[in-house]
């Protein structure tokens, strides 16, 4: 068994408990927050009511994760509760990963500082694909760094099974390989462990846990990767400058705008590293071209905030070591006290929503406000209607129906005039023309279009939900009498 130092077991002993203490935190306010659940999040859960091996716009590991935890309850808290305790090991694992690159000093504020940081703290209010992706992400690089010096096959057995599962979070785990490739370019060590038999061995292993989702789509016609192309929108790039810098700009509020400047001081004195210039040009490699690639997509087209996030696992131990250098050590003092204040607002905002949107901040979660009030309108106009179906064309309003609308006595369908489905509820529960009559729930914007497609309509009421204090949804109920599919596009 290799020695631990009794000084570096301290070290994790204190990261340990401070990792502990926020995640116990983060539970706590997971269980007490009024809000309910974003689009994606009710999604997602109904997607773990049929665990599988691939849906339409993600692969199956969010699904079957939300059915474990869900095993406790179906409640908000359940559906979300694997964010914090995944977030708690992906910061764990950055202490493994600081002290293999650099030492367990490093690891302890590495640790802490992933925690702390804001995109982290959102995203711990949240179940998401980037969550899993982050913690295999994060396995799979402790494992490539201990793989480099230690020929055991074990390492590698666990990078390429971290990698696979990782695969079956989100496809962005690829980018994990590409970060392989050019550290393989740059590092001996690196090269010595890409090109040979165990190397080979890890990237075999990934792509057999990948295979089943492969299948999964082959079967059901690709649509996992059609939508991630779809995401990507390259057909109808705009190539938008503007957006580039709005996405890079956007970039230092999720990783924090000192922990982003040590990452870049890193960065720059890459070339003047002594002694461990191996480990920082392995965390270069896994970290920078990830940034790069996306800030190309968001100036082709557009990209989301999160779509950069795994750049920062590699990105955390650079950064947390160069603010360490920085005025000794006050400057990641700083970053850590910004981090955690920005953690204590979003508790309190999430806490308490109303207080959000009197400071300005309710826009963020207008998406996660009025969909048990929704919910319940629908169930009861339901019961007085006995209708066929329940009928909504916007996908976060089925997905929000689904968990909310509950108990019901119709079934709730996806209306659809298009030549191929564009989401998972088009694709498994399509409104056909055995309805005949149905409940329809439609915004404003969209009823000309959907009711076109009934024989006949009749309007029942109007649906005004306040969110927060800005913010209305207004949604509309109509009774459609004699469904007609056909192909018209919207």
């Amino acid at each position: 068994m290799r020695h631990v130092p009794s000084g570096d077991r301290t070290l994790f002993w204190l990261a340990l408990l401070s990792v502990a203490a926020i995640t116990l935190l983060r539970v706590g306010v997971l269980w007490l927050t009024p809000l309910q659940l974003y689009p994606d999040e009710a999604q997602y859960w109904w997607w773990s009511q049929t665990p599988d091996w691939g849906y339409f716009s993600k692969p199956p590991l969010i699904a079957w994760i939300i059915w474990l935890t869900t095993r406790l309850s179906v409640a908000e808290w359940a559906i979300r509760l694997a964010s914090p305790l995944l977030h708690a090991g992906t910061a764990l694992l950055l202490f493994g990963i600081g002290r293999a690159a650099f030492s367990a000093r490093v690891g302890l504020w590495g640790a802490l500082a992933y925690a702390t940081l804001p995109g982290i703290s959102y995203s711990s209010g949240l179940i998401s694909t980037d969550v899993p992706l982050l913690f295999c992400w994060a396995l799979a690089l402790y494992a490539f760094l201990r793989a480099r010096g230690d020929r055991r096959w074990n390492w590698v057995f666990l990078c390429g099974s971290a990698v696979g599962v990782g695969l079956l979070a989100k496809y962005a785990m690829l980018y994990f390989m590409l970060g392989a490739a050019i550290a393989a370019i740059f590092d001996l060590h690196s090269r010595r462990l890409v090109l040979s038999a165990p190397g080979a061995m890890a990237l075999v292993l990934a792509l057999l846990i990948l295979l089943p989702n492969a299948i999964w789509n082959a079967q059901h016609g690709f649509p996992t990767v059609a939508h991630t192309v779809a995401n990507a929108n390259w057909s109808q790039a705009p190539f938008n400058f503007t957006h580039a810098v709005v996405f890079l700009a956007g970039q230092f509020g999720v990783f924090g705008p000192l922990m982003m400047a040590g990452w870049f001081g890193a960065l720059l004195c890459l070339h003047r590293s002594e002694g461990d210039a191996g480990p920082s040009t392995v965390l270069a490699a896994f970290s920078v071209p990830v940034l790069v690639l996306v800030v190309i997509q968001s100036f082709i087209s557009d990209a989301n905030a999160n779509w950069a996030a795994p750049a920062y696992i590699a990105a955390v131990p650079l950064a947390t070591r160069t603010l360490l250098q920085w005025w000794d050590g006050r400057a990641l003092q700083l970053s850590l006290a910004l981090g955690c204040a920005a953690m204590n607002a979003l508790w309190l905002a999430e806490l308490n929503p109303l207080a959000a949107g009197a400071v300005g901040l309710g826009n963020a979660f207008k998406r996660q406000e009025g969909w048990k009030e929704l919910g319940r309108a629908v169930v009861g106009e339901a019961k007085r209607g006995h209708y066929d179906a329940i009928v909504a064309a916007n996908r976060s309003v089925v997905a929000e129906l689904l968990y909310y609308a509950r108990p019901r006595n119709a079934p709730i369908r996806a209306w659809d005039q298009g030549a191929a489905p564009r989401d998972h509820f088009q694709m498994t529960m399509p409104l056909t023309g055995r309805s005949h009559r149905a409940l329809i729930v439609v915004f404003p914007i969209e009823a000309k279009t959907v009711l076109g497609s009934f024989g006949s309509a009749r309007f029942i009421r109007r649906i005004p939900i306040r969110l927060g204090t800005h913010h209305i949804r207004v949604l509309d109920f109509y009774e459609g009498l004699r469904f007609r599919p056909q192909s018209v596009r919207w």
